[in-house]
């Protein structure tokens, strides 16, 4: 059995998840098991919506609770890679093609070929088909359709991240949430370490955008005041551009309805090729949770009698 799955992203990249939520059991034990420390999502305060030039200030909490990983979320991965065996997981050897021939399927990378009995994509389905991984026509019709459409899960959005000395927002009585209809970045959140430190204001936005950075910082200017013009440091990543996280024709995966399709939970080439990715799963698609309740569900397939 083979496997494979997105690039490690370079240090210090804005990287989703950013959020796990209660009630997600499975991230739950996890962090348990290995001893992840966690924290709350900073919700106290209130909350600034601009809309029409105008920013209003909402004297409440707008966000559910939630929870972030202090050491970042590529813990968790590096808590679940550090159970396998020596040598079983290959770094930087991406994926170029996968073929199947009778009761094998053939694995081709940037470093060589291998066979296997069975292999799992665990990249969202329409990146698998965008970059020829796999070729849509040696799937089903159903599936090379369900697979082509189905969108990932955030990969239109241009994530920035700034960086200040202090959380001067929480001075001022709020949370760090914003939310912009019509602005560049339509959504903005703490992302500040659990004491405050380092002092952090993310945001989303959607792509493309000329100058995120100038943007992000005009932006988060108009909502909080001169002090959020001088950040120490702003760092952004547009996922719609990275190769090994969107599709090129990143318009055209529009399908959200098509998360957890069965055409997509069910392996395709007689179960040799399972679908793995967030985006398959029936369970949280899009979050961590997702990612684990599809691992699981390919699993049971691939282990059953």
């Amino acid at each position: 059995m083979a496997g494979f799955g997105p690039s490690r992203y370079p240090a210090g990249t804005p990287t989703c998840p950013t959020w796990f939520w209660p009630g997600e059991q499975r991230v739950a034990r996890l962090v348990d098991e290995f001893g992840l420390p966690v924290h709350d999502q900073w919700t106290t305060g209130g909350a600034l919506v601009a809309a029409d030039g105008v920013v209003r200030r909402i004297d409440r909490p707008v966000m559910p609770p939630s929870y972030r990983f202090t050491n970042g979320a590529i813990s968790l991965v590096d808590g679940l890679a550090g159970r396998l065996p020596s040598g079983t997981v290959t770094v930087d050897c991406p994926v170029t093609r996968v073929e199947r021939a009778d009761d094998r399927v053939t694995i081709y990378t940037s470093q060589g070929s291998s066979t296997a009995g069975a292999v799992i994509a665990a990249v969202p389905p329409s990146l698998a088909l965008d970059t020829g991984i796999i070729d849509p026509g040696d799937l089903e019709p159903s599936v090379a359709e369900a697979a082509s459409s189905i969108p990932v899960w955030m990969g239109g959005v241009t994530k920035a991240v700034a960086i200040y000395p202090v959380p001067f927002w929480r001075q001022l009585g709020l949370s760090g949430t914003a939310f912009g209809p019509g602005q560049p970045f339509g959504e903005v959140h703490d992302m500040s370490g659990p004491d405050g430190t380092p002092a952090m204001l993310f945001g989303f936005g959607q792509a493309p955008l000329a100058d995120p950075a100038e943007a992000f910082v005009e932006q988060l200017t108009a909502l909080f005041g001169p002090k959020a013009a001088e950040p120490a440091q702003v760092l952004v990543v547009d996922w719609g551009r990275q190769p090994f996280t969107a599709p090129t024709r990143l318009g055209l995966t529009s399908r959200y309805d098509l998360y957890g399709s069965p055409h997509l939970t069910t392996p395709s080439w007689a179960g040799r090729l399972h679908w793995a990715s967030t985006e398959t799963a029936t369970t949280a698609p899009g979050h961590i949770e997702g990612a684990l309740a599809a691992a699981e569900r390919t699993l049971g397939a691939l282990l059953a009698p």
